[in-house]
C-alpha cells in the first residue's frame, strides 16, 4: 500500500475529525455517519499490542508550529520565526502504521470525501496510544515500542503572524515644477491571528533498544 512519508495538508486536516472525534475511546460516542467496512489486510490485537508495548524503544519529540515568514523589506519584524509550542495538556497520539491501519486510512480518506466517518473497530482503537504534552516547551515521550512503524499525531492551538500592506495616499513627485507622477503611500503592519497546526509524522524504529527523537512540527 503506497503511504507517504508525511500526510498529505488535506488529510493532515480532516485526520483530526476521522481519528480523534470519537474513534480512539470506546466510550466515546461513534458519529452519527460512521460505519465500519471489511478490510484486507488482517488484525491481531495481540501482535498489535505487544508492538506499541512489549519493546524497549522510545519516541521523544517536541510538537510544535513556527511562522517562517521572511518579514517585509526594510522592516524589522519580531518573533516571526518563534517556536509556538504545543501547550501542555496538549493530547499526542500514536497508531501502529500496520498494514491494517494503513489501509483504513486509506480507506477513511475514500469516504471522508463524502462526509462519512470509517470506525476502526473496538480493539483496533484499543491499540492507539495516548500521551500529553509535559511542559512549555512541547515536550512529549512514548516507551516501551518495538521495532516497526508508527504514526504520531496532534493537534493545538496557536498564535500566527500575518503581514497587510494598506495605502494610505498618494505621493506626487515634481522636477523642476513640473509633475512626474505619482505613487502609494503604503503602512506595512503585522498582526497575530489564531491558528489551528495539525501535525503528523511517521517515525520508523529498527532496532529494539534505539531512542529517536523527533520534531513534530508545523512550519508556515
Amino acid at each position: 500500500m503506497n503511504i507517504p512519508k508525511s500526510l498529505s495538508s488535506l488529510w493532515r486536516a480532516k485526520i483530526n475529525r476521522l481519528v480523534v472525534a470519537g474513534l480512539l475511546s470506546a466510550t466515546t460516542t461513534v458519529h452519527a455517519q460512521s460505519f465500519t467496512v471489511a478490510q484486507k489486510a488482517t488484525f491481531s490485537k495481540e501482535q498489535t499490542m505487544k508492538l506499541v508495548t512489549a519493546g524497549k524503544s522510545s519516541i521523544k519529540g517536541q510538537a510544535f508550529a513556527r511562522d517562517n515568514s521572511n518579514g517585509l523589506k526594510g522592516i524589522a519584524i519580531l518573533n516571526i520565526n518563534k517556536k509556538q509550542f504545543a501547550p501542555p495538556g496538549t493530547v499526542v497520539m500514536l497508531l501502529p502504521f500496520t498494514d491494517y491501519f494503513k489501509e483504513w486510512m486509506e480507506v477513511s480518506k475514500k469516504y471522508g470525501k463524502q462526509g462519512k466517518v470509517v470506525e476502526l473497530p473496538k480493539e483496533a482503537r484499543e491499540c492507539i496510544r495516548v500521551t500529553q504534552v509535559t511542559d512549555k516547551e512541547g515536550h512529549f515521550e512514548f516507551s516501551n515500542l518495538m521495532p516497526g512503524q508508527f504514526l504520531l499525531y496532534s493537534s493545538f492551538g496557536y498564535e500566527h503572524t500575518q503581514h497587510a500592506t494598506e495605502v494610505v495616499g498618494r505621493r506626487d513627485r515634481y522636477i523642476n515644477n513640473t509633475y512626474q507622477g505619482s505613487s502609494d503611500i503604503e503602512r506595512h503592519f503585522s498582526y497575530g491571528v489564531n491558528a489551528s497546526a495539525y501535525v503528523d509524522k511517521i517515525v520508523t524504529i529498527k532496532t529494539d533498544g534505539d531512542v529517536e527523537q523527533i520534531k513534530l512540527k508545523k512550519t508556515l
